[in-house]
């Protein structure tokens, strides 16, 4: 999508799990790790499926459909027995489920700028801050990045609410160019705390503030109620 070089918008397409090279293409690449994750999820499926953990009644239905699963078993042993070349389209179509199911799921906005701060915190490492060049250089080098320029790279940062100092100091001899500080990132990515009430006062109930405590000494008069 391409977007005005001045806008401050994410434009960072996810980048897939499985392959290399351009987002969109390797992440429809056969992939063995993602036939590896397609099979572990179908089985975890199959499981769930079998123990019936929810079902109100889960006695009987666990029963049910362990006897269905072994005469399936039983009937595709006798089936690869007398047709051998049945089994190699099985393993066929299990090997195309598999590869589906292993579908990587793309990454929320959130956590895309999630890896960009975590990012650029690797790029800091120990130092107080780090150069907003450095910080230029090391995106355009990744994939979902190639595509984008200073400006393309800085609205980014910009969207990811990371502020952009015109001089920071890493260093007695590397400072008085624009950058990024670590203590920006650091609070970006810790989580915002909870207010919370000092005592313990209950929903509705006055906190006491303003009430006229009696007089030292002073007797309570007695209330008559008639």
């Amino acid at each position: 999508m391409a977007i005005d070089s001045e806008a401050d918008t994410l434009e960072l397409p996810p980048v897939p799990e499985f392959g290399t090279g351009r987002p969109r293409w390797a992440a429809q690449r056969i992939h063995p790790r993602r036939l590896s994750r397609g099979h572990l999820t179908q089985w975890a499926r199959l499981r769930a499926w079998a123990v019936a953990a929810d079902h109100p009644t889960r006695g009987k239905t666990v029963t049910a459909r362990a006897t269905g699963l072994g005469f399936g078993a039983l009937a595709a042993w006798r089936t690869a027995n007398e047709e051998p070349r049945l089994l190699a389209v099985a393993a066929g179509a299990y090997a195309i489920s598999a590869w589906r199911a292993g579908r990587p799921v793309p990454p929320t906005e959130d956590e895309l700028k999630r890896r960009v701060l975590l990012g650029v915190q690797h790029l800091i490492g120990d130092r107080p801050a780090v150069f907003v060049r450095e910080v230029y250089d090391a995106f355009q080098t990744r994939p979902a990045a190639a595509h984008l320029d200073d400006a393309r790279v800085r609205a980014v940062l910009t969207q990811c609410g990371i502020t952009i100092h015109k001089t920071v100091r890493i260093s007695a001899t590397e400072t008085g160019r624009s950058g990024i500080k670590a203590t920006d990132i650091q609070a970006l990515l810790s989580p915002a705390p909870v207010d919370t009430p000092s005592g313990g006062i209950d929903a509705g109930q006055p906190d006491g503030k303003g009430a006229v405590e009696p007089a030292e000494g002073a007797v309570e008069q007695p209330v008559d109620r008639a």
